[in-house]
C-alpha cells in the first residue's frame, strides 16, 4: 500500500479542497487507438492520492473526451474545471501535460491566473506547480508556449502536406458510385455494365429534360432505380439499386468526378461563422473558377467538362431566387422567370389570386417592398403581355418548324432506345440476382437448416424480384407500341407548319410553352409607369437582339368594358322561349359582341343572365 507523500508546496488547505484530474483527447478516433495515453491520465487519479488526497476527494474530468483542445467555446468540462477552480472548491488541478488542458495561450493563462488568485496547484506526472511562485509560473507560461506553437507546427507541417499531395491529384479521396480502384491503386470504371450504362443515361436525360425535378419523374415512370454505394458495414462498397430521390440526382450532377476532374478544395471556410454545436467553420461553396486544385482527365469520364459546366448553369438557374430565372413551371403567367421591371431593374414576382375569382396573375416588382420598406414600384395583369410575347413568339418561330419538329422526333426516338436499353440491362441484373442466391442456396450443407432457410428465402425473393421486373418490363414494352415510322414524322412536319395550333393544345402545358419561349427570349423588360395606361415591352432575345412593344393596360374597376344596355335588353326578349345556346346564336347572326368585343358563347350568355339575377325572377315571375 502506498502511503502519501509529503510535498513542500502541498499544504493542508491544499487538501481540504479537492484535486480535479482533467482527462482529454483530440478526437474520437484518438480515443479509441491511444489507449495507453488515457491509461496514463486516469493513473493521474492515483498520483493525487499518493500525495495526500482522499479518494473521495479526488475527481476526474473526461467530459471532453474526443474534443479539440484549440478553444474553450465548446469543452464543457473544461469551463466546469475553471468554475470549480473560481469558486475555491479546488486545491490541485492534475493533468498529464499542458496541451492536455489547453492548446490555446488564451485559455491556458487565463487558468494560469484564476489558479493563482485561489490559490490552486498545478501538477502533471512528473511536477508540481505554484502559479503564485515566479519561477513556476514562468515555466507554467513556457509550457503553454510550447503547447501551442507545437499545434501549430503540426497543423501547418499537415495542411502543406495535404495541399501539396492534392495539386498532383494524389491526395485519395471516397470515390463515388460508378468509380473502382483496382489492384494497381488506379481508378477505372465500374465493371458493372448496367452502372455504366445507368450513370450517362442519367445526365443525357439532365441534358434534355434541364431540370432535376423532371429527370426524377422520368425516372419514377419508368421505374428505372439509381446505383448506390454502401460506404460502411459489411457489405462495403457494394453497389446497391435504389429508388431515385431528388438529392441523390442532384448529389450526382454537382460531382465533378463524373467529368473526368480531380477536384480540392471546392468549399472555402470562413473562422468568423462556426456551427454552434462542433465550433467547426462553417463551408461555403466556391464558384468553379474559384476552384483551387482542378486537375483533368485524372479519371475515366462519364461526361465531358464543357457539359458539366453548362449543367451547373442550369442547375443555377433553376433556382427560384431573385437572381435566377427558375424552372419553368405549370402556372398561368408565361414570362415566370424571365420578367423583369423595366423601371427599377429588378426581377419581377407573380401574384395569384383566388381560383373563384377566375382572374389572371399578375406581374408585380416588389423587390423594394420587401428588402427595403419602400413601396411596391408596379403591378399588371399578365394578361395582355402574355398574349402580346405569344403572338410575337409564334411569328420569330416560322423559319425554323420543320427542323424544330423533325429534331423532336428523332430526339423522342432516342429516349425510347435508351429507355429499352435501360429496362434490358435491369432484366440482366435480376438474371444475376437469381443465379446468384441460387449458388448459394445449392452449397450450403442442407443439415445446417437455418442458413438453408435464409439461403432459400433470398432465392425466392430474388424470383419474385425477376417476375416484378418482367411484368413492368412487358407492361413498358406495350406502351412504346411501336417505333417511330414515316407517317409519324409526316404528322409532325405537317403540326410544324401549324405552330399556332400546337402552342394552344390541350396536351401542350403551360411548363412546355415556357420551356418553348426560352429558347428564342432571354428576358423581357415590363414598364407601366412611363405612359399612363399603357405597357411597354423591351423583349430581349438570346442572339443580343431587343424588341420593343407597346400595349394597351388592361381597365379596372368603373373603366372595365361592360356589356352594352342593348344587349341585355336583347337577352331579356329571348330569354322567355329560347336556351342560352340558342340566345347566343341569335345575338352573333344580329351582329352582336360582348363587353370585350369577342362573339357571344353560352357560357357567356349564362354569365350576364346569372351576374344579374334574372334567372331568379324568371322563376319567381
Amino acid at each position: 500500500m502506498n502511503t502519501p507523500t509529503a510535498h513542500s508546496k502541498i499544504t493542508p488547505a491544499h487538501l481540504r479542497r479537492q484535486a480535479l484530474v482533467y482527462i482529454r483527447q483530440s478526437t474520437p478516433q484518438q480515443v479509441q487507438s491511444n489507449q495507453e495515453s488515457t491509461e496514463r491520465q486516469y493513473a493521474l487519479v492515483k498520483r493525487a492520492q499518493h500525495l495526500g488526497w482522499a479518494p473521495e476527494a479526488t475527481v476526474s474530468v473526461d467530459e471532453d473526451q474526443g474534443r479539440s483542445g484549440q478553444g474553450a467555446q465548446h469543452r464543457s468540462g473544461f469551463q466546469k474545471l475553471l468554475a470549480d477552480i473560481s469558486s475555491g472548491h479546488v486545491g490541485m488541478v492534475l493533468a498529464l501535460e499542458a496541451s492536455r488542458l489547453a492548446r490555446s495561450s488564451v485559455d491556458w493563462h487565463r487558468l494560469i491566473e484564476i489558479c493563482a488568485i485561489t490559490r490552486t496547484l498545478l501538477a502533471d506526472d512528473g511536477a508540481i506547480y505554484d502559479p503564485r511562485d515566479p519561477n513556476d509560473r514562468l515555466l507554467l507560461g513556457v509550457k503553454g508556449t510550447i503547447s501551442e506553437s507545437e499545434l501549430f507546427t503540426l497543423r501547418c507541417r499537415r495542411h502543406e502536406g495535404r495541399w501539396n499531395k492534392a495539386r498532383r491529384g494524389a491526395l485519395v479521396r471516397s470515390l463515388p458510385v460508378g468509380y473502382v480502384y483496382d489492384e494497381a491503386g488506379a481508378i477505372r470504371k465500374a465493371p458493372d455494365r448496367q452502372v455504366q450504362s445507368r450513370i450517362p443515361y442519367i445526365f443525357a436525360l439532365f441534358e434534355r429534360l434541364q431540370v432535376a425535378r423532371q429527370v426524377l419523374v422520368h425516372l419514377r415512370d419508368e421505374d428505372l432505380k439509381l446505383p448506390a454505394k454502401v460506404w460502411s458495414g459489411p457489405q462495403q462498397g457494394r453497389i446497391v439499386w435504389k429508388a431515385p430521390t431528388l438529392s441523390a440526382l442532384v448529389r450526382l450532377f454537382h460531382n465533378p468526378t463524373y467529368a473526368g476532374v480531380y477536384v480540392y478544395g471546392q468549399c472555402a471556410y470562413d473562422a468568423f461563422e462556426r456551427s454552434e454545436t462542433t465550433g467547426k467553420a462553417k463551408p461555403r461553396v466556391r464558384p468553379i473558377a474559384e476552384w483551387p486544385v482542378c486537375v483533368h482527365e485524372a479519371f475515366p469520364a462519364y461526361l465531358s467538362w464543357e457539359q458539366f459546366q453548362r449543367n451547373q448553369q442550369v442547375l443555377r438557374a433553376n433556382w427560384y431566387r431573385s437572381s435566377s430565372r427558375g424552372a419553368p413551371r405549370q402556372g398561368a403567367a408565361l414570362l415566370q422567370g424571365i420578367a423583369f421591371c423595366g423601371h427599377c431593374g429588378r426581377k419581377m414576382g407573380l401574384q395569384h389570386y383566388a381560383t373563384r375569382e377566375k382572374r389572371a396573375p399578375a406581374y408585380v416588382c416588389y423587390q423594394a417592398y420587401q428588402n427595403e420598406g419602400g413601396p411596391t414600384c408596379q403591378c399588371m395583369s399578365a394578361k395582355g403581355v402574355d398574349e402580346a410575347i405569344t403572338t410575337l413568339f409564334l411569328a420569330a418561330m416560322t423559319p425554323a418548324k420543320v427542323d424544330l419538329a423533325v429534331g423532336a422526333l428523332e430526339e423522342l426516338e432516342r429516349d425510347r432506345a435508351a429507355t429499352r436499353q435501360q429496362w434490358t440491362l435491369q432484366l440482366q441484373q435480376a438474371d444475376y440476382e437469381v443465379q446468384l442466391a441460387q449458388r448459394r442456396y445449392e452449397t450450403v450443407d442442407p443439415a445446417y437448416r437455418l442458413v438453408a432457410g435464409e439461403l432459400a428465402m433470398q432465392w425466392e425473393a430474388a424470383l419474385k424480384q425477376r417476375d416484378t421486373l418482367q411484368r413492368r418490363s412487358v407492361a413498358f414494352a406495350r406502351q412504346q407500341e411501336r417505333d417511330l415510322g414515316p407517317k409519324e414524322y409526316a404528322l409532325m412536319q405537317k403540326l410544324a407548319g401549324e405552330m399556332e395550333h400546337v402552342w394552344l393544345a390541350e396536351t401542350t402545358t403551360m411548363a412546355d410553352r415556357k420551356t418553348l419561349l426560352r429558347y428564342l427570349i432571354k428576358r423581357v423588360h415590363l414598364d407601366g409607369v412611363r405612359e399612363q395606361g399603357k405597357i411597354h415591352l423591351d423583349v430581349e432575345w438570346h442572339t443580343g437582339a431587343h424588341t420593343a412593344l407597346t400595349i394597351d393596360r388592361a381597365l379596372v374597376g368603373a373603366w372595365a368594358p361592360r356589356t352594352p344596355a342593348a344587349v341585355e335588353h336583347r337577352i331579356q326578349e329571348l330569354m322567355p322561349g329560347h336556351t342560352q345556346a340558342q340566345i347566343a346564336q341569335v345575338l352573333n347572326a344580329e351582329g352582336f359582341r360582348s363587353a370585350h368585343g369577342k362573339p357571344f358563347k353560352y357560357r357567356t350568355v349564362r354569365y350576364i343572365i346569372h351576374s344579374r339575377d334574372w334567372d331568379k325572377q324568371e322563376m319567381v315571375g
